[in-house]
């Protein structure tokens, strides 16, 4: 909750700045200084931000079946439509998936509001389990004595329907509700305009995680400040040269290493072979063979000196791992939230470059739209005889910026390695191509800048046509998009910076050339919340690759928890 504020206000903050800005938005009243027009913008927000959270609360109640708590949520007589309880004959769509409308009543009409709640209480027994609820303000205005607030708001629900099928019911609705009191917002209108649910003919994955051995508990977020948040990195390969893939994670409380049994189980084995506990909690893992001796070694990034684990498992014939950190010339300090390698100048050696953050919250963006004081990256060249040299300002990929994410690939196809480097806070990406002993920026003139709040990059071939196109993993702000709804139709030099910062994940057509053009609206919308790392996958296995973004943060039953 507390980065959503920090969005909000830096939003504020650029408009605050933007030149003739008074002048420009067309709200009456608004005065000439920065100061007053965030003061009058996080006045207007405000009421939404409490109906917000209380439609949050009421999600709540609904997903856990507290019926007072739910009528508590809907005035005495709500004027709209009922929730439908009619499935409409489904369609077949790709992935085994069905997707069928709902028989929507079309004239809003006043209705007792224990009828409504009946209603939504029959609609919900359509589901034999459900696992998640949420009612959304996307749009929204509220009264000049904040008493009220009319939004259009997304709902929808994720559970098995009576057949055990796995659901997902969308929708959109109008509503309207008037604060009462102790922060609650009854609903006394609500108009469903929209809404169908996709239905998965069969389950495409199933969670196997506590079968498989891999259902680690993790302690309180809170316990492990700063660090904890992001010491949840994953890796996988072949540690023990079986044939088998294995998976590394890190975590605050210390790391996991699952050895494949080869009967689809796992066992950890960190602590035995010595890369469980470290003097500081690692990020990510990265496995590569940096001495060539056939086995994959363990390099992670850190909030620190970094880390590189030579294995033994050549020429010792037994899987362990030794901190070889300091001989190898890695134990460099960066805030390393992530790290990967290539051969950058054909020697064929993997060299290492790890993209560094900062102290997030003891230091602060310099600026919200346009963040620059991050902490250099790092590039480990590796020198072949075991040891690396930390190379980035010689290589100019030091950036500086507040690097999340970072991936090699050859944009350009001239048999070398480029880097993309995805950068938070709106400070701009990097594409480094590769000109032979250096790397240039060239971002800019091949259409990837991309000034969002980057977290994430995946290279992929989506229209098969044999070039490399490009996913950035980012930030759709729902509160962020409602601000610059109330901004009118002036012309504001910064509107189009803004939607950028809050528009979501971008997805960027390869033109043959190494010049891409954002292709975003056509092919999505990609709006993901507030999405980190995933990328191209291809799901199905029917030679297309699909696109998978984790999203989220902290979670509470509460908006006021997060």
């Amino acid at each position: 909750m507390r980065r959503l504020v920090l969005l909000m206000l830096g939003i504020l903050v650029a408009l605050a700045m933007a030149v003739g800005v008074s002048l420009l938005v067309r709200m009456p009243g608004t005065g000439s200084g920065s100061g007053e027009l965030e003061e009058q913008m996080a006045a207007m927000e405000e009421p939404t931000e409490a109906f917000a959270n209380a439609l949050h609360d009421c999600s709540q109640a609904i997903l856990l079946g507290d019926s007072k708590g739910t009528r508590a949520c809907f005035a005495g007589t709500v004027t709209g439509t009922p929730f439908p309880v009619v499935a409409m004959p489904p369609r077949q769509e790709p992935f085994g998936l069905l997707l069928h409308g709902w028989d929507l009543a079309t004239t809003p009409a006043p209705i007792p509001g224990d009828d409504f709640v009946a209603s939504l209480e029959e609609l919900l027994d359509h589901f034999s389990d459900l696992e998640d609820m949420r009612l959304k303000v996307k749009t929204s205005e509220a009264t000049e004595d904040h008493q009220r607030v009319t939004a259009r708001m997304a709902f929808w629900i994720i559970g098995r329907d009576s057949g055990g099928r796995r659901e997902w019911l969308r929708g959109w609705a109008e509503i309207s509700g008037t604060k009462g009191p102790d922060e609650t917002w009854p609903l006394d209108r609500f108009t469903i305009t929209e809404m169908d649910s996709m239905v998965a003919s069969r389950d495409i994955f199933i969670d196997v995680a506590r079968e498989a051995g891999l259902a680690a508990e993790d302690p309180p977020v809170l316990e492990h400040p700063t660090v904890g948040l992001a010491a949840y990195g994953a890796a996988t390969g072949d540690v023990n040269n079986d044939g088998l893939m294995d998976l590394f994670s890190t975590g605050s409380d210390g790391n996991s290493l699952y050895l494949n049994n080869g009967d689809g189980t796992f066992r950890d084995v960190a602590a035995e072979v010595f890369v469980h506990v470290l003097p500081r909690p690692a990020a990510a893992g990265l496995f590569l063979d940096y001495d060539n001796d056939g086995d994959l070694d363990l390099f992670m990034s850190s909030f620190g000196p970094q880390y590189l684990f030579e294995n033994r498992l050549v020429p010792d014939g037994v899987l362990s791992f030794r901190d070889v950190s300091q001989r190898a010339g890695v134990d460099r300090p960066a805030v390393g939230f992530s790290a990967v390698a290539a051969d950058i100048n054909g020697d064929g050696l993997p060299d290492i470059y790890v993209a560094s953050y900062n102290d997030y919250g003891r230091i602060l963006p310099d600026r919200w739209d346009a963040g620059r004081n991050g902490t250099p990256n790092l590039l480990f060249v590796n020198q072949g005889d075991g040891t690396f040299k930390e190379q980035a300002a010689e290589w100019g990929v030091a950036d500086g910026r507040w690097s999340y994410a970072a991936a090699f690939a050859d944009i350009d196809e001239d048999g070398d390695q480029d880097l993309y480097v995805a950068n938070d806070f709106g400070g701009g990406n990097a594409l480094f191509m590769n000109e032979g002993g250096r790397f240039v920026d060239r971002a800019s003139d091949r259409g990837v800048y991309d000034g969002g709040y980057s977290m994430g990059v995946s290279f992929g071939d989506y229209d098969r046509d044999g070039d490399l196109d490009l996913h950035v993993t980012k930030m759709s702000s729902t509160a962020g998009r409602r601000i610059l709804s109330r901004l009118g139709t002036g012309e504001l030099p910064s509107r189009d910076r803004l939607k950028e910062l809050a528009g979501g994940n971008a997805l960027y057509l390869n033109l043959g050339d190494g010049v891409f053009r954002d292709v975003s609206g056509e092919a999505g919308p990609f709006a993901a919340g507030w999405a980190w790392g995933g990328g191209f996958i291809d799901i199905n296995n029917d030679g297309f690759v699909d696109l998978h973004t984790p999203n989220g943060f902290l979670s509470g039953a509460s908006m006021k928890d997060t």
